[in-house]
Protein backbone atom coordinates (compact mmCIF):
# COMPACT_ATOMS: atom_id res chain seq x y z
CA UNK A 1 0.00 0.00 0.00
CA UNK A 2 1.35 3.52 -0.31
CA UNK A 3 3.24 4.66 2.14
CA UNK A 4 1.07 7.00 3.87
CA UNK A 5 1.43 9.60 6.69
CA UNK A 6 -1.25 8.01 8.86
CA UNK A 7 -4.40 5.97 9.32
CA UNK A 8 -7.86 5.83 11.08
CA UNK A 9 -10.41 3.17 11.54
CA UNK A 10 -13.57 5.05 12.45
CA UNK A 11 -16.38 3.23 14.03
CA UNK A 12 -19.63 5.93 12.99
CA UNK A 13 -20.26 7.77 10.18
CA UNK A 14 -19.97 11.06 11.71
CA UNK A 15 -16.54 10.24 12.78
CA UNK A 16 -15.63 9.54 9.33
CA UNK A 17 -17.26 12.61 7.83
CA UNK A 18 -15.36 14.52 10.27
CA UNK A 19 -11.88 13.20 9.55
CA UNK A 20 -12.66 13.09 5.93
CA UNK A 21 -12.71 16.54 5.99
CA UNK A 22 -9.66 16.96 6.93
CA UNK A 23 -6.76 17.91 4.31
CA UNK A 24 -4.94 14.87 2.20
CA UNK A 25 -7.52 12.36 3.73
CA UNK A 26 -8.62 9.83 1.70
CA UNK A 27 -11.51 6.90 2.01
CA UNK A 28 -10.30 3.74 2.17
CA UNK A 29 -12.67 1.13 1.09
CA UNK A 30 -11.33 -2.53 0.19
CA UNK A 31 -7.59 -1.32 -0.86
CA UNK A 32 -7.50 -3.11 -4.15
CA UNK A 33 -6.71 0.71 -5.79
CA UNK A 34 -4.89 2.08 -3.39
CA UNK A 35 -2.56 -1.00 -1.74
CA UNK A 36 -1.31 -0.98 -5.55
CA UNK A 37 0.45 1.67 -5.13
CA UNK A 38 3.69 1.45 -2.85
CA UNK A 39 5.38 5.00 -3.26
CA UNK A 40 5.69 7.59 -0.39
CA UNK A 41 2.25 9.70 0.15
CA UNK A 42 1.41 12.91 1.78
CA UNK A 43 -2.12 10.93 2.79
CA UNK A 44 -4.14 9.60 5.49
CA UNK A 45 -6.26 6.94 5.22
CA UNK A 46 -9.99 6.95 6.61
CA UNK A 47 -11.43 3.06 6.62
CA UNK A 48 -14.79 2.43 5.97
CA UNK A 49 -14.58 -1.37 6.94
CA UNK A 50 -16.14 -0.69 10.64
CA UNK A 51 -18.98 1.80 9.24
CA UNK A 52 -21.75 -1.04 8.98
CA UNK A 53 -22.13 -0.28 5.16
CA UNK A 54 -21.61 -4.08 4.27
CA UNK A 55 -25.43 -5.18 3.83
CA UNK A 56 -27.07 -6.55 0.82
CA UNK A 57 -30.63 -7.03 -0.14
CA UNK A 58 -31.92 -8.57 -3.13
CA UNK A 59 -35.24 -8.91 -4.66
CA UNK A 60 -36.63 -9.86 -7.73
CA UNK A 61 -36.65 -6.44 -9.30
CA UNK A 62 -34.45 -4.49 -6.95
CA UNK A 63 -30.75 -5.21 -5.81
CA UNK A 64 -29.56 -2.62 -2.77
CA UNK A 65 -25.81 -3.04 -1.06
CA UNK A 66 -23.71 -0.90 1.37
CA UNK A 67 -20.82 0.48 -0.21
CA UNK A 68 -18.63 -1.83 1.60
CA UNK A 69 -19.90 -4.94 0.34
CA UNK A 70 -17.15 -7.04 -1.34
CA UNK A 71 -17.48 -8.13 -4.87
CA UNK A 72 -17.44 -12.10 -4.15
CA UNK A 73 -20.45 -11.15 -1.61
CA UNK A 74 -22.42 -9.45 -4.73
CA UNK A 75 -21.20 -11.84 -7.12
CA UNK A 76 -22.94 -14.85 -5.36
CA UNK A 77 -25.42 -13.15 -3.03
CA UNK A 78 -27.32 -10.20 -5.77
CA UNK A 79 -29.62 -12.74 -7.60
CA UNK A 80 -28.82 -10.76 -11.04
CA UNK A 81 -27.36 -12.69 -14.04
CA UNK A 82 -25.37 -10.09 -15.36
CA UNK A 83 -24.85 -8.22 -12.06
CA UNK A 84 -22.77 -11.51 -11.16
CA UNK A 85 -21.04 -12.26 -14.50
CA UNK A 86 -19.63 -8.73 -14.26
CA UNK A 87 -18.52 -9.24 -10.76
CA UNK A 88 -16.26 -12.20 -12.12
CA UNK A 89 -15.07 -10.73 -14.79
CA UNK A 90 -14.54 -7.55 -13.00
CA UNK A 91 -11.46 -8.66 -10.33
CA UNK A 92 -9.74 -12.14 -10.44
CA UNK A 93 -10.80 -14.38 -7.29
CA UNK A 94 -8.07 -13.36 -4.84
CA UNK A 95 -9.36 -9.74 -5.11
CA UNK A 96 -13.14 -9.98 -5.66
CA UNK A 97 -12.82 -10.37 -1.72
CA UNK A 98 -11.36 -7.43 -1.37
CA UNK A 99 -13.06 -5.31 -3.90
CA UNK A 100 -15.79 -3.42 -2.92
CA UNK A 101 -18.92 -1.78 -4.21
CA UNK A 102 -18.23 1.44 -3.42
CA UNK A 103 -14.71 1.41 -4.84
CA UNK A 104 -16.03 0.08 -7.95
CA UNK A 105 -18.24 3.31 -8.55
CA UNK A 106 -15.56 5.89 -7.53
CA UNK A 107 -12.68 4.25 -9.20
CA UNK A 108 -13.72 1.65 -11.35
CA UNK A 109 -12.53 3.51 -14.89
CA UNK A 110 -13.31 3.02 -18.21
CA UNK A 111 -12.83 -0.86 -18.56
CA UNK A 112 -15.25 -2.20 -15.44
CA UNK A 113 -17.68 -3.88 -16.73
CA UNK A 114 -18.84 -4.09 -13.22
CA UNK A 115 -19.84 -0.42 -13.88
CA UNK A 116 -21.00 -1.12 -17.27
CA UNK A 117 -23.75 -3.17 -15.20
CA UNK A 118 -24.48 -0.79 -12.52
CA UNK A 119 -25.09 1.97 -15.07
CA UNK A 120 -27.54 -0.60 -17.34
CA UNK A 121 -29.11 -1.20 -14.33
CA UNK A 122 -30.63 2.77 -13.74
CA UNK A 123 -28.04 2.45 -10.30
CA UNK A 124 -28.42 5.32 -8.17
CA UNK A 125 -25.21 5.41 -5.56
CA UNK A 126 -26.91 7.45 -2.27
CA UNK A 127 -23.92 9.13 -0.23
CA UNK A 128 -23.60 10.53 3.36
CA UNK A 129 -25.64 13.55 2.72
CA UNK A 130 -28.69 11.35 1.71
CA UNK A 131 -28.16 12.84 -2.18
CA UNK A 132 -28.54 9.99 -4.80
CA UNK A 133 -26.75 10.32 -7.98
CA UNK A 134 -26.00 8.28 -11.22
CA UNK A 135 -23.08 5.95 -11.11
CA UNK A 136 -22.86 6.95 -14.72
CA UNK A 137 -21.07 9.96 -13.35
CA UNK A 138 -18.09 9.86 -10.39
CA UNK A 139 -20.69 10.50 -7.34
CA UNK A 140 -19.62 13.50 -5.45
CA UNK A 141 -19.45 12.76 -1.75
CA UNK A 142 -18.81 9.78 0.30
CA UNK A 143 -20.70 6.70 -1.21
CA UNK A 144 -22.91 4.65 1.58
CA UNK A 145 -25.03 2.58 -0.50
CA UNK A 146 -26.34 1.60 -4.47
CA UNK A 147 -29.56 0.69 -5.29
CA UNK A 148 -30.15 -0.74 -8.64
CA UNK A 149 -33.01 -2.22 -10.99
CA UNK A 150 -32.44 -5.65 -11.75
CA UNK A 151 -34.08 -8.81 -13.79
CA UNK A 152 -35.46 -8.77 -17.03
CA UNK A 153 -33.00 -9.88 -19.97
CA UNK A 154 -29.69 -9.25 -20.50
CA UNK A 155 -26.32 -9.47 -22.46
CA UNK A 156 -23.05 -9.62 -22.40
CA UNK A 157 -20.07 -9.25 -25.19
CA UNK A 158 -16.56 -8.31 -25.12
CA UNK A 159 -12.97 -8.80 -26.70
CA UNK A 160 -10.23 -9.54 -24.45
CA UNK A 161 -6.53 -9.97 -25.20
CA UNK A 162 -7.25 -13.04 -23.40
CA UNK A 163 -10.85 -14.39 -21.51
CA UNK A 164 -8.79 -13.40 -18.25
CA UNK A 165 -7.69 -10.11 -18.98
CA UNK A 166 -9.88 -7.34 -18.55
CA UNK A 167 -11.42 -6.54 -22.15
CA UNK A 168 -10.65 -3.95 -24.41
CA UNK A 169 -14.38 -3.34 -25.33
CA UNK A 170 -17.42 -4.74 -24.08
CA UNK A 171 -20.87 -4.30 -24.78
CA UNK A 172 -23.87 -4.89 -21.36
CA UNK A 173 -27.48 -4.69 -21.85
CA UNK A 174 -30.47 -5.13 -19.90
CA UNK A 175 -34.11 -5.16 -21.33
CA UNK A 176 -37.03 -4.71 -18.75
CA UNK A 177 -40.28 -4.14 -20.70
CA UNK A 178 -40.24 -2.26 -24.01
CA UNK A 179 -37.01 -0.30 -22.35
CA UNK A 180 -33.47 -1.12 -23.72
CA UNK A 181 -30.36 0.10 -22.12
CA UNK A 182 -26.73 -0.62 -23.40
CA UNK A 183 -23.46 0.43 -22.04
CA UNK A 184 -19.85 0.16 -23.60
CA UNK A 185 -16.65 -0.10 -22.04
CA UNK A 186 -12.77 0.48 -23.76
CA UNK A 187 -14.09 4.14 -25.04
CA UNK A 188 -13.82 6.93 -22.65
CA UNK A 189 -12.75 7.19 -18.41
CA UNK A 190 -15.95 5.75 -17.35
CA UNK A 191 -18.11 3.57 -19.76
CA UNK A 192 -20.94 5.10 -21.67
CA UNK A 193 -24.33 4.59 -22.42
CA UNK A 194 -24.64 4.87 -25.83
CA UNK A 195 -27.94 4.64 -28.44
CA UNK A 196 -28.02 1.43 -29.87
CA UNK A 197 -29.42 2.28 -33.15
CA UNK A 198 -25.86 4.42 -33.67
CA UNK A 199 -23.87 3.26 -30.53
CA UNK A 200 -20.43 4.98 -31.79
CA UNK A 201 -21.76 8.59 -32.09
CA UNK A 202 -19.50 10.43 -30.47
CA UNK A 203 -17.12 8.26 -28.81
CA UNK A 204 -13.61 9.34 -28.42
CA UNK A 205 -12.00 5.80 -27.70
CA UNK A 206 -8.41 6.19 -26.40
CA UNK A 207 -5.57 5.13 -28.64
CA UNK A 208 -3.18 2.54 -27.13
CA UNK A 209 -0.66 -0.54 -26.75
CA UNK A 210 -4.11 -2.46 -26.58
CA UNK A 211 -6.09 -1.41 -29.14
CA UNK A 212 -6.35 1.34 -31.79
CA UNK A 213 -9.26 3.79 -31.68
CA UNK A 214 -10.75 2.21 -34.93
CA UNK A 215 -10.10 -0.64 -33.40
CA UNK A 216 -12.27 0.08 -30.72
CA UNK A 217 -14.89 2.01 -32.88
CA UNK A 218 -15.13 -1.49 -35.08
CA UNK A 219 -15.65 -3.31 -31.46
CA UNK A 220 -18.07 -1.21 -30.28
CA UNK A 221 -20.53 -1.77 -33.51
CA UNK A 222 -19.99 -5.45 -33.33
CA UNK A 223 -20.57 -6.52 -29.12
CA UNK A 224 -23.60 -3.52 -29.31
CA UNK A 225 -24.67 -5.99 -32.77
CA UNK A 226 -24.64 -8.72 -30.48
CA UNK A 227 -26.37 -7.93 -27.48
CA UNK A 228 -28.94 -6.21 -29.06
CA UNK A 229 -29.77 -9.45 -30.82
CA UNK A 230 -29.82 -11.46 -27.80
CA UNK A 231 -32.19 -8.74 -26.13
CA UNK A 232 -34.56 -8.86 -29.02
Amino acid sequence: MPLARAYYCPTDLAEALDLLAGPRRVALAGGTVLNADRTHADIEFVDLRRLGLDELTATADTLSTGAMVDLDHLRTDCGDELIAEACRRELPSTLRTLGTVGGTVMAGGGDSVLLAAMIVSDAQATTADGVSQPVSETPTGLVCSVTMTVGGTTSLSATGRTPMDAPIVAAVGRRIGDSVVVAVTGVASRPHRIDPSNPTANLAPPDDFRGSAAYRLELVDIHVRRVMEELS
